[in-house]
């Protein structure tokens, strides 16, 4: 990449800093990491005006790897990738909605959320747009039914995002139910909440459906400040590619306090079975009641100081698949420090091992440096931020990455590069 090309793509960055700022419908909690959570309901993480309003997610960026167009470092069979300086694509989602009191202290609710995502390298190097989008959210609902039990309970018909958990520095949805689907959340039984919800999935490239009940138990109190959650789901599968016996369930534990003397921990415990293996409700075509998936996250955000926050995640699983084990763990920690109101550092650290049983073990280490402007905001969440960056990667030996073959025999590299992301 050169000179003239680093700084077309500078200005293509501060143009999209100037166009997505007005979209902001109200002002965000620098705590929260909006990207992750529900857009409506008594649980999303901030609600939602009266009236209209907007939710949304855009990263834009470009770089280069090796003086190449720039690529991900992802190992093979490890389910996420340490995102800071290493996304190599475009991404983007918006939507509108509208909030409006109903009879009986409940308020009507309704959005649509549009999505579309590209290949980054386009905007410098040409390459194939690779494009896609659709889509992500269009639903209706009612909040709040009544006193008592109902009195926080969401009722919603349609496709939207649904109590989806994630980690925020590998973006790894590790549970996530979301599709077409109805549910009633939010009930309020005394010692614990109770949320369930219907899904159905239809495969567009094959013939494959799947449908899933899910129930969960939530916001049991544990002792202290701690909460816990148990899921639990079934899958259903029917199509031509659907092998027999491939049905599923998953039973998942989570325990979490969010009040910590010295900030936040999350924490998850969880088993799939069949076409439950991957936590969501789209089934698996490759998994039968003979397959099956543990896997623990273990997530914490530490709070040094209002201007110093640190992100640090280990995840654990074993997938069994064909009488063959496979085994993925992960660490890593992305530390920010606001240097001033608007400009800071973060660096992030990542190592992943993946352990097939029949096969030799793999490993891939990443460090990015990513100093950046935060436009007067401060707090690990806070957005909008405009960063450039700095990725060194290294790993086990050639072919084990995702995206090895941009890179031909290598077993390290180096990417630069800048990026913007924005949440409202």
């Amino acid at each position: 990449m050169n000179v003239k090309s680093l700084c077309l793509a500078a200005i293509s960055g501060l143009l999209l800093c100037a166009v997505a700022g007005p979209l902001q419908a109200q002002d965000t909690d620098p705590d929260v990491d909006l990207e992750a959570g529900d857009t409506a309901g008594p649980d999303a993480p901030e609600p939602n005006p009266l009236g209209l309003f907007s939710h949304g997610y855009v990263r834009f960026g470009v770089g280069s790897t090796d003086n190449d167009p720039m690529v991900a470092f992802q190992l093979n069979g490890a389910a996420s990738k340490y995102r800071l300086g290493n996304e190599s694509d475009l991404y983007g989602e918006a939507s509108i909605g509208i909030r409006t009191p109903m009879a009986g202290g409940s308020d009507f609710v309704a959005e649509i959320m549009f999505n579309g995502w590209a290949d980054s390298n386009l905007l410098v190097w040409g390459s194939d747009v690779d494009d896609g989008g659709g889509v992500a959210q269009a639903y209706l609902g009612i909040e709040r039914l009544g006193n008592s039990a109902a009195a926080e309970s969401f009722l919603w018909a349609g496709r939207r995002y649904y109590r989806r958990r994630d980690v925020h520095i590998t973006d790894f949805y590790y549970e996530n139910y979301s599709n077409d689907g109805l549910g009633l959340e939010n009930l309020d039984l005394g010692s614990f909440h109770l949320s369930s919800a219907l899904f159905y999935y239809d495969d567009d490239d094959s013939d494959y459906q799947a449908g899933t009940v899910d129930l969960r138990f939530h916001d049991i109190a544990l002792g202290g400040k701690w909460l816990g959650e148990i899921g639990l789901s079934y899958t259903r599968t029917d199509g031509t590619d659907a092998p027999s016996d491939n049905d599923g369930y998953a039973i998942r534990l989570h325990a979490w306090n969010l009040d910590l003397p010295w900030g936040e921990w999350q924490n998850a415990l969880m088993y799939g079975r069949g076409s439950g293996i991957n936590f969501n409700s789209s089934g698996d075509t490759g998994a039968t009641m003979d397959d099956d998936r543990w896997r623990f996250v273990t997530q914490a955000l530490f709070t040094t100081t209002e201007d110093f926050q640190t992100q640090a995640t280990g995840v654990w699983q074993r997938t069994e698949i064909g009488g063959e084990t496979e085994t993925w763990w992960s660490v890593g920690a992305r530390p920010q420090y606001n240097i001033t109101d608007n400009f800071g550092l973060a660096v992030e650290f990542g190592y992943d091992v993946v352990i097939p049983e029949d096969d030799d073990r793999t490993s891939l280490g990443k460090v990015t440096f990513a100093p950046f402007y935060s436009f007067g905001k401060t707090g690990f969440f806070a957005r909008p931020q405009l960063r450039a960056f700095v990725t060194y990667a290294k790993w086990s030996d050639p072919g084990v990455i995702t995206q090895q073959a941009a890179l031909d025999d290598a077993t390290d590299g180096t990417t630069i590069g800048i990026q913007y992301e924005n949440w409202w």
